[in-house]
């Protein structure tokens, strides 16, 4: 049995050599027989290590010695790259090209820099700068290293020391892999055409057209970008409006992005504002997933090689297998906003230790030694009264408990710092800021100063499934000021206007989220929030009751009561105005287990001002792909006494998505038409497609008209061989790959798969090498009526392996041209032979032509 799985080895090995599979497993099984082979034939018995074969009893040809010289081995492979997945301690680096060559009778891999820096070994930097060879043999920088070769699924699996490793947190993206990208210029658009026709004859039809242009060019590694809108009405006429313009940059060394135009403010402290300035921030994006986010460090001392295991909330988020000694966790992956964290820690012997670490967060949670900074410098655009302004704000992880906020706003006549931060504990997590203002009333000019305080406070009971989220509480002086309140203020004292708002005067304010998971009854929350004013309003209340459930068959089902008073100025009416609103759908799916079901949905809902409301409506896919989708609509007013039906139609294309949306009511009935896409504009011409993110890929792939790309099934190759990747995740490793179906058939793609790590905007040209030529099986035969050695080499003039011989000297290969040769070699490459061939039109029109020839020397 030993002997026949051996042979099977030796046969997944030949097998992922040839195109065309190698069928003699039977003759290796019958054969494999240590004591046949000892006593039967008198050759030596090899070692357990080692296969044997014996190359005579292989029935129809002759079989390349050398080639099965080097699979004798367990894991061997034979000499030459191949691209293969890279495992360190059990850990996945990624996808690598490498080089196999022969050491010592051995083929072992040898590593490029790029992946020896991947894998982290320590104090390697230095060494590899002053190494001068393309690649590395794990023995010639670290002998302690081991490695191993899965031949059955191309894996490479490296065992080293963690001591000799500088761990990085999970999901580390090494900064040398960035790519910035190509430079490339492209344009989002977005257009809407809409119709409304009215029965009576007092009221004006209306059209209207609606265009948006988001795009703008990458240069080396700088971006600009651009966002603007056209609006058109038989009213009004056309309006073109630029709304926002700007250039970034990725400053990756120092883990931050620069921009410099028509920019925002982030609002984390002070109110956000749109303003033409400078901006420099700290950049989250660049980290690890496992560094982003809150999470606490978990610090413990294991007595052997221990298992530590954390769970939140009942569920095993990590493991981890740590030495002897004293470890630190702090790679754990953000989860839920509360939740205490279980540790266990399982020794050796089975001994096991637990112990808690209190896990509650709110929004400005930072982990520990992780710190945000955001600097912006401008003018405010777009406010009542424009002025320059600078905004600094700055937060540090301190502890697993302590997260440290602070903020400062200059401008003209006005100043506010902010101060605060988050403490967690086993009670919850408490966030505290307060936020001084010091201005002069512009329309009196008397000093106005004053404080806003903000407490937030988050906690998981676990025991019960309640979570308590965001229950915060604002209160402000009467002397407090935001800089947009007094560039209001500003406005109406030099240009006698109008201008009010209520937030001048609020008071204070209070709000709470609570949910609470009842296991298999459902889901219920509770939504609440109050404010009040001192210039006379009375208070605003909202409050929100919902139940969701969802049952068997995909049935689902959703209740909400919501309840809301707005303040009002009056005396009369102090109560203000109250309004609550009652809600309840259902829906379920129809033909279930079909990629092309719809589902049914059906909502009441009443309100005390506007009545009771009907609602159905059916939704689905019209094919497999869901490209097409539909819905249909009725609903019916009461309150009202209208009955309005709509539907809409979408189809999505590769290079552009198609809408249509119509409705008929009482007296009217409408109709619109949308499309959206995008075009990119690069050096080897131009490229539709879909309408796509900040960071996106641009793929070439000569000759490969009609593929798609499996990160975009619905994206196909142009007939320029290009096509655009929506998205792609920056600082992150993207996988690449293009599915053939659908290509040409005279055309194979070689590269499998890329791999990038595009930074935030960049617009990466992933190019795939392909071969265009007609496929075609030859039956070779040497010069004197001989099948070529099985195993053996195939070249073609430009020296590229392009084959391999299989059982009866048959080659497949691809040629490029109507007429050419191949070179064959075997032997160590000591002996080899020239196949020439030609090809008549309508050869060169077949996907498959068979030939006979000769390879002669």
């Amino acid at each position: 049995m030993v002997q026949i799985l051996r042979a099977r080895e030796i046969y997944k090995k030949l097998s992922s050599y040839s195109v065309i599979n190698i069928i003699f497993l039977l003759i290796l099984s019958t054969y494999f027989s240590k004591s046949f082979a000892g006593e039967k034939n008198n050759t030596p018995q090899k070692s357990d290590d080692e296969y044997v074969f014996d190359p005579s009893l292989y029935k129809g040809g002759n079989f390349d010695q050398s080639a099965l010289k080097n699979l004798t081995k367990p894991n061997s492979i034979l000499p030459g790259n191949y691209n293969v997945e890279v495992f360190t301690n059990q850990t996945f680096i990624g996808s690598y090209k490498i080089s196999f060559k022969t050491k010592e009778n051995k083929v072992e891999p040898c590593l490029t820099s790029v992946l020896i820096r991947d894998i982290g070994f320590k104090n390697m930097l230095t060494k590899l700068d002053k190494i001068q060879n393309e690649c590395l043999f794990l023995s010639d920088f670290e002998p302690q290293a081991t490695s191993s070769f899965s031949m059955s699924d191309f894996k490479l699996k490296i065992q080293v020391p963690e001591s000799l490793l500088d761990i990085k947190p999970q999901g580390w993206v090494n900064p040398d892999n960035y790519d910035t990208g190509a430079n490339v210029g492209f344009v989002n658009y977005l257009a809407n055409y809409y119709h409304v026709s009215y029965s009576k004859q007092q009221v004006t039809n209306q059209d209207s057209i609606w265009f948006s242009l988001n795009g703008g060019i990458n240069f080396d590694t700088w971006q600009f970008r651009q966002l603007s809108t056209l609006n058109w009405s038989k009213q009004t006429g056309v309006d073109w409006n630029t709304i926002r313009s700007y250039v970034q940059r990725p400053l990756t060394s120092i883990r931050s992005q620069f921009s410099a135009g028509q920019l925002i403010t982030n609002g984390t402290f002070f109110s956000g504002m749109s303003y033409n300035g400078i901006n420099l921030s700290s950049s989250d994006a660049m980290l690890p997933d496992s560094m982003r986010g809150y999470a606490p460090t978990i610090r413990g001392i294991a007595t052997s090689n221990a298992k530590v295991t954390i769970s939140q909330n009942g569920q095993q988020i990590y493991q981890k297998t740590v030495p002897p000694g004293s470890f630190e966790i702090h790679d754990l992956y953000p989860t839920s906003n509360s939740g205490d964290l279980q540790v266990q820690i399982t020794e050796a012997d089975g001994t096991i230790k637990t112990f808690t670490v209190p896990f509650s967060a709110v929004p400005d949670s930072i982990r520990p030694g992780i710190s945000h900074y955001n600097l912006s410098l401008g003018k405010t655009r777009d406010m009542e009264k424009d002025t320059n302004f600078g905004d600094l704000t700055y937060q540090r992880g301190l502890t697993n408990s302590i997260t440290a906020n602070s903020g400062l706003r200059l401008a003209n006549n006005y100043i506010a710092s902010v101060l605060g931060g988050v403490y967690a504990s086993q009670m919850g997590a408490i966030g505290v800021d307060t936020t001084f203002s010091h201005t002069k009333n512009p329309v009196d000019n008397t000093k106005l100063q004053g404080w806003m305080t903000h407490v937030s406070w988050s906690k998981t009971f676990s025991s019960s499934g309640t979570t308590l989220s965001l229950a915060g509480y604002r209160y402000s002086t009467s002397g407090y000021r935001d800089l947009s309140n007094i560039l209001g203020l500003r406005d109406r004292a030099f240009n006698e206007s109008n201008w009010l708002t209520n937030t001048t005067s609020q008071r204070s304010r209070f709000d709470v989220t609570m949910n609470q998971s009842m296991g298999n009854y459902g889901n219920v929350f509770l939504t609440a929030a109050t404010q009040d004013y001192r210039n006379g309003r009375t208070r605003d209340t909202q409050l929100q009751f919902g139940y969701s459930q969802s049952f068997s068959h995909g049935i689902s089902m959703n209740l909400s009561v919501a309840r809301q008073r707005t303040g009002t100025y009056t005396t009369t009416n102090t109560r203000g105005v109250m309004e609550t609103t009652t809600s309840i759908s259902v829906s379920f799916p129809l033909f279930t287990g079909n990629p092309r079901s719809a589902n049914l949905s059906n909502t009441y809902t009443h309100s005390n001002s506007s009545g009771d409301q009907y609602q159905m409506s059916a939704s689905g896919s019209l094919d497999e792909q869901q490209s097409t989708s539909y819905s249909l609509s009725a609903i019916r007013d009461q309150g009202y006494n209208n009955t309005t039906f709509s539907s809409s139609l979408q189809e999505r294309l590769p290079k552009v998505n198609l809408g249509i949306n119509s409705s008929v009511g009482r007296d009217y009935w409408q109709a619109s038409g949308n499309a959206q896409g995008s075009v990119a504009i690069h050096s080897g011409g131009t490229t539709f497609g879909p309408y796509l993110g900040d960071t996106f890929g641009l793929v070439e792939a000569k000759g490969a008209e009609g593929a798609s790309l499996f990160n975009a099934p619905l994206t196909r190759i142009d007939s320029n061989g290009y096509a655009l990747i929506p998205s792609m995740t920056p600082y992150r490793y993207n996988n690449i790959s293009i599915d053939p179906q659908g290509m040409n058939g005279n055309t194979e793609v070689l590269d499998s798969q890329k791999r990038i790590a595009p930074v935030a905007g960049a617009i990466v040209k992933v190019k795939f090498r392909t071969r265009t030529g007609t496929a075609v099986l030859i039956k070779a035969v040497t010069a004197e009526g001989m099948a070529i050695p099985m195993g053996a080499q195939v070249y073609n003039d430009k020296n590229e392996a392009v084959g391999i011989t299989g059982q009866g000297g048959q080659i497949y290969a691809r040629a490029e041209k109507s007429t050419g040769v191949f070179r064959v070699s075997w032997g160590d490459k000591s002996e080899e032979c020239l196949l020439k061939y030609s090809l008549t039109e309508n050869q060169l029109r077949q996907k498959l032509v068979n030939l006979t020839s000769k390879c002669v020397n």
